[in-house]
């Protein structure tokens, strides 16, 4: 059964506040930053995002919306979810596409919940995120958001930034190392979520 990917129902809520703000926040309506980001220069999406910044002052969320009204939702990157996935597990990667899909089996059978796949990762969310799937070359890491993490074999600190709910994480080199131990845990996050 192949996962049915969608954007979790807070990021479209988000982008929809966003766009009921535009104009408050920033003195324009959302028809002129687009007849704006119509002007842009650039054609590479990092590039008009930058531009929007540098010369407009307009941060990336409020870019991005605008550049998704301006060019549709596909002018920032693939908006083919099976696409950015397929990406994420070619080449060195492509032998974690099995253990990939192992875990997302099991996040289906937990409840409701959302698959995102996006440039470098997959994000499952419930309410909120609960974790994610990035293949690596020590192989595929299943980052997970706890309040508090157990002492588990495996178990690795993750270099998180400010505000990151994933601060640990395990290292699947294989379908086998998706285990008890990780079910259990991601069990947990997704509980917590």
């Amino acid at each position: 059964m192949a996962p049915k990917y969608k954007e979790p129902d807070r990021i479209r809520q988000y982008m929809a506040s966003l766009e009921g703000n535009l104009e408050k926040a920033t003195g324009k309506s959302l028809a002129q930053w687009v007849k704006i980001a119509r002007s842009c220069p650039y054609s590479k999406p990092r590039e008009r995002l930058n531009w929007f910044k540098k010369q407009h002052g307009l941060g990336i969320s409020r870019a991005t919306l605008v550049l998704w009204k301006a060019y549709g939702v596909g002018s920032l990157g693939s908006d083919d979810p099976d696409a950015l996935v397929d990406r994420l597990f070619s080449g060195s990667f492509e032998g974690q596409r099995d253990t990939y899909e192992l875990v997302v089996k099991f996040v289906a059978r937990l409840g409701a919940g959302t698959v995102s796949p996006r440039k470098g990762f997959v994000a499952l969310y419930r309410l909120k995120q609960y974790a994610t799937l990035k293949p690596r070359k020590k192989g595929l890491l299943l980052g997970l958001a706890l309040k508090k993490y157990p002492k588990a074999a495996g178990l690795e600190d993750l270099k998180a930034r400010d505000g990151d709910r994933i601060r640990k994480g395990l290292y699947l080199k294989g379908k086998k190392d998706f285990g008890a131990e990780a079910k259990a845990l991601l069990k947990a996050a997704y509980a917590e979520a």
